[in-house]
């Protein structure tokens, strides 16, 4: 029972490892224990709590923004209260010195430490309080260190022993058998399934090795992606599959039986998708097929996208002058002339005829000289590869991170493995993707190699054709961005096509 004489404000810092699940105290939870304990010590809790989600590990990677900003508040000394209530010391950090620097703080501040669990308030300006919170965080972290071995010690033999981990692939099954568990101090848990081996799933690994083959005879991924939805063919979730979604299932080497540890493959041991009773294709010609598609995909000059229902050279690609969205074509109610049309609130309208007169002279010209192909080739491969190459820079971190993650509790560390092949995968679909936005040849030399006759050229091209030209010359550093201006009494096509190029 705490018991004091004077009344005291506090304010809380309530903390869990992860949004749910587990076996630790909700923040809810925590409050309501808080709350006793503070009324039996006379303090009233203020009600701005400092919450958060996330682990307080020393390999956390995960920012703990209201820890920062509790730990701002007790350097800038507006903290506004006299006790910070905590649930139990670890929930404040498991870094010793990151707690020390906590202690030293409220002994500056003359701020009290109140621990529900232990039912004391702790003076940090006291000796013997001081060593027993400083005792707590190298308690805390000791035992951090202790579930971080055993986590990493069985995964290194589920690698080594080529074992799965993480959630069941689509096209596999799991098999599981009855095992105890020995904890640690030789305590024994209650039985268990636990997985004993991946099997391929003969009702869903058809449509694995259907994707495959799908991918080598130049289906784009949305295209299978329609088409498995009118089929309902969906993920393990129930959900549609997705472009993204099988871009994914189209790079992992498990399919193979294989998988990536620390950036490497290594073997498996379970078989590869096409291994079982009536599959289509044997074991070997589905590894050959797993590795001419993933040619297909590292080619930079692979389109995701086929050419299909377009029917206008221009539209979408150039835009309003006044707000900025794409132009699309409409059809007037009398007379049925076409015209471009703001998409957006239709701030403009423009007769299409003669906009694509004024548009096509200017590509027709610059598609005449003979120095304009390497023009359009990107330097650099673009802002996307920019952004692919940040992403790298950002995960290839992150998963040597999650590596050595320090779980706090077994529910947490089951995770820990989904984690990590999540990462792994994608990482390789960026790693691949750079390699597909890697500066080659001018895009343009596929679509329109230079010669005579450029004009009829262009009008025979197919209008999808004409779309991804269109779409490489009409920007900024180029031809310049088209924009369509407002109309006005004798404002002519031609006056109201203006060209946005980069100064």
């Amino acid at each position: 029972m705490i018991t004091s004489t004077a009344t005291l404000t506090g304010r809380e810092y309530l903390r869990v490892s992860k949004d749910k699940g587990g076996d630790e105290r909700s923040p809810e939870e925590q409050h309501d224990e808080n709350m006793i304990a503070a009324g039996e010590a006379g303090i009233v809790l203020l009600d701005e709590p400092y919450r958060d989600v996330g682990s307080a590990s020393r390999h956390a990677t995960k920012v703990r923004k209201n820890f920062d900003r509790l730990m701002d508040d007790l350097k800038n000394g507006t903290f506004g209260a006299d006790v910070l209530v905590i649930w139990e010391s670890s929930r404040g950090s498991r870094k010793v010195g990151e707690w020390a620097t906590l202690i030293d703080l409220c002994e500056e501040h003359s701020i009290k430490i109140l621990v529900s669990t232990h039912e004391r308030i702790y003076d940090p300006a006291n000796g013997r309080d001081r060593k027993s919170l400083q005792d707590d965080a190298s308690d805390s972290e000791y035992e951090s260190w202790k579930i971080r071995e055993r986590v990493m010690r069985a995964m290194n033999a589920n690698v080594a022993a080529g074992k799965p981990h993480g959630r069941i692939p689509f096209g596999y099954r799991r098999e599981y058998a009855q095992m105890r568990i020995t904890r640690p101090g030789g305590a024994r848990s209650k039985s268990a399934m636990r997985p004993t081996g991946q099997m391929p799933d003969s009702a869903q690994a058809v449509y694995v090795i259907e994707l495959f083959q799908r991918i080598k005879a130049g289906d784009s991924f949305l295209e299978i992606a329609r088409d498995w939805e009118a089929r309902a063919i969906f993920t393990r979730s129930g959900s549609a599959f997705t472009a993204v979604n099988l871009r994914t299932m189209a790079t992992k080497v498990l399919y193979i039986g294989e998988r990536i540890h620390h950036g490497k493959p290594t073997p498996g041991d379970w078989p590869v998708i096409a291994d079982f009773e009536g599959s289509p294709m044997t074991p070997d010609e589905f590894v050959i097929l797993f590795r001419e598609v993933q040619i297909i995909l590292a080619d930079p000059k692979r389109k995701t996208t086929r050419p299909g229902g377009a029917q206008h050279a221009y539209s979408r690609t150039i835009k309003c002058a006044v707000c900025g969205a794409g132009m699309g074509v409409s059809y007037r109610a009398k007379g049925g002339r076409a015209e471009y049309t703001c998409r957006d609130g239709g701030c403009t309208k423009i007769d299409k005829a003669e906009t694509d007169k004024v548009i096509t002279a200017e590509i027709v010209a610059y598609l005449a000289r003979p120095e304009i192909y390497q023009a359009v080739v990107p330097e650099d491969g673009g802002a996307e590869l920019e952004t692919v190459r940040a992403q790298l820079a950002f995960k290839r971190p992150q998963l040597k991170a999650f590596e050595g993650e320090d779980p706090e509790t077994p529910a947490e560390a089951r995770v820990i493995g989904r984690k990590i092949q999540k990462l792994e995968t994608e990482i390789t679909e960026l790693e691949q993707r750079e390699a597909e936005l890697t500066p080659g040849p001018s895009p343009l030399t596929a679509l329109f190699d230079h010669g005579p006759d450029v004009a009829k050229r262009w009008a025979a091209k197919p209008v999808p054709v004409q779309r991804q030209i269109a779409a490489l010359l009409l920007v900024p550093d180029v031809l310049g961005e088209v924009r369509i201006t407002k109309s006005t009494e004798r404002g002519a096509v031609e006056d109201r096509v203006k060209w946005a190029t980069i100064a």
